[in-house]
């Protein structure tokens, strides 16, 4: 992976460990206030919103939802669907139903 390293142990950085801390519990409604980063103070990583590097269930989920879209899937159904044909299991270990994976991609923020 080209990119950024971590300099504490010269791994290519997979996530922000840098990020700061959200300062409020509520996006401001007033322009510039509210921010995750203070402008300018915030180092921009490929990946900065991450707190954490992906899982292999995460990315494992993310590769069989992108082979489900690249094979016609655009309902959540037919995602649910292609998941449960291509024998990708939820961290349940249950069948996805579209309710199902609805419930995982927002607990994963998507």
């Amino acid at each position: 992976m080209r990119g950024r390293t971590n300099r504490e142990e010269g791994m290519p950085e997979q996530f922000n460990i840098r990020l700061t801390t959200w300062k409020a519990n509520e996006p401001s409604p007033h322009a510039g206030l509210g921010m995750v980063e203070a402008p300018g103070e915030g180092l921009n990583l490929r990946w900065q919103s991450r707190e954490s590097e992906p899982t292999d269930y995460e990315n494992a989920l993310a590769d069989a939802i992108e082979g489900a879209y690249l094979a016609g899937a655009r309902t959540a159904q037919q995602f649910a669907d292609h998941l449960n044909a291509a024998g990708v299991a939820s961290l349940s270990g249950r069948g996805w139903s579209a309710e199902a994976l609805e419930e995982e991609m927002a607990r994963l923020g998507y």
